[in-house]
């Protein structure tokens, strides 16, 4: 009989630690997806020539982009900075979907289980 009730503590245990996870992760993927918004909001106003193409164009037609900076930026640099931005949210939508359907998932084991 504990060979059936053991298998039983340990799968409660797994969801308990689990549903600590689902439960708090909406907190933390709310905190960095704010911090990403608040850093790329920050570049945007204080350091523009990362985030902002149109600024490091016109830098460039103003001659105001020294030669260096300007083969090095270019355009590209800016849309890179920002689909960096892009796929980090993009990759907190996808954990959180997936801790999501975790959260059912263990919903379903804890009625199983308890039967």
């Amino acid at each position: 009989m504990s060979n059936n009730s053991m298998p039983g503590k340990e799968m409660r245990q797994i969801i308990s630690r689990r549903r600590r996870l689902i439960r708090v992760w909406p907190a933390i993927a709310l905190l960095l997806a704010a911090v990403t918004v608040g850093f790329y909001t920050w570049a945007f106003f204080h350091q523009p020539i990362l985030v902002n193409p149109l600024h490091v164009l016109n830098l460039m037609q103003n001659g105001n982009l020294d030669s260096a900076t300007q083969a090095l930026l270019a355009v590209t640099a800016p849309m890179l900075f920002l689909a960096v931005g892009v796929l980090v949210l993009l990759m907190l939508a996808f954990v959180t979907a997936g801790l999501v359907s975790e959260g059912r998932l263990m919903r379903v084991l804890e009625r199983n289980l308890s039967r």
